[in-house]
């Protein structure tokens, strides 16, 4: 956003946002444990064959009452893109002003740790409850303030945690090979979603005019402008599939893929920070209250998961 938009305040609506980083410290994920652990039990378990995977199967099919289980898994997660606009009107000033000015960007790709605790309800359905965090993905986008260039990075840092109460249903088995079978399976699940936005700042490297109100500083400093953090809770919903691998005669390797609509993520209704610098090189700094800005967040994500039957 050039500082030129400043004379839309505080009668007119203007200005814009940025974003991209996760809650503060950066996730590191540890070393894949589960994939170790995978790879592991079948080198030091008994061998799965046939006739334990058909065995699993009947025990499955005759089971009258309920199979308690625990899972453990991790996952990669890519949003699906995100585009920052105006949210509701709390009677400031709006940051964009127009349906055609935005910060248009994703989120890096993530990852997440979850554990579960669910139940098998017969033979083709079970249900868990499932809570998951997100620590990883930072957001990277580009505003289109008019007179700021083409070239305006944005960034954020965005922690995201989940619980999901999830159903599965479980096709027959698919068999591979005489010594191997999978079990293909569906799930849907509804929960909620609390995150953090933090970090949000929009830079303008390259003005139209460098030597208008987005000049550099005497350092070569780029102007800024800095958004309010956001905080909040909202109801999602996802969709999965994937197989079960069995391991071991009670642990299954699930593999999957799955969507998840977050919500909506929101910037609260605050003062912005603009710092610009002066024709002879001194720095300014602004306060700006402007109203919300708002993005939705869908995510897919690849899934392993360590599953043991109780």
């Amino acid at each position: 956003m050039g500082w030129k938009h400043s004379r839309a305040f505080p009668k007119e609506k203007g200005l814009k946002l940025a974003l991209h980083r996760i809650g503060g410290t950066r996730f590191r994920p540890a070393p894949p444990l589960l994939l170790v652990a995978a790879c592991s039990l079948p080198a030091t378990g008994l061998p799965v064959t046939a006739s334990d995977e058909s065995s699993g199967s009947t025990a499955r099919a005759n089971t009258a009452g309920y199979e308690p289980y625990v899972t453990a898994g991790i996952a990669a997660v890519r949003s699906s893109g995100a585009r920052f606009v105006d949210g509701a009107d709390a009677g400031y000033a709006a940051l964009y002003g127009s349906g055609n000015t935005f910060d248009a960007g994703a989120f890096d790709v993530g990852f997440t740790v979850d554990v579960a605790a669910g139940v098998r309800l017969g033979s083709a359905l079970r249900a868990q409850l499932e809570f998951g965090v997100a620590r990883a993905p930072d957001y990277r986008g580009n505003t289109n303030y008019r007179n700021a260039g083409a070239h305006q990075p944005s960034e954020a840092e965005l922690d995201l945690s989940q619980a999901f109460l999830i159903g599965f249903y479980e096709f027959p088995d698919w068999e591979l090979s005489s010594s191997r079978k999978v079990s293909p399976f569906l799930g849907v699940g509804a929960g909620v979603t609390t995150y953090r936005l933090s970090g949000y700042v929009q830079r303008f490297p390259d003005p139209e005019n460098p030597f208008g109100s987005l000049r550099a500083g005497p350092g070569g400093e780029f102007p800024f402008t800095a958004i309010p953090d956001g905080r909040g809770r909202n109801r999602s919903w996802m969709l999965t599939g994937g197989v079960s691998i069995p391991i071991r005669e009670r642990v299954q390797l699930d593999l999957g893929y799955r969507y998840t609509d977050a919500g909506t993520i929101r910037t609260r209704t605050g003062d912005i920070t603009i710092v610009r610098y002066r024709e002879e090189g001194t720095r300014r700094q602004i306060h700006v209250p402007i109203n919300e800005t708002t993005a939705e967040l869908q995510t897919h994500a690849l899934l392993m998961t360590l599953r043991f039957d109780l």
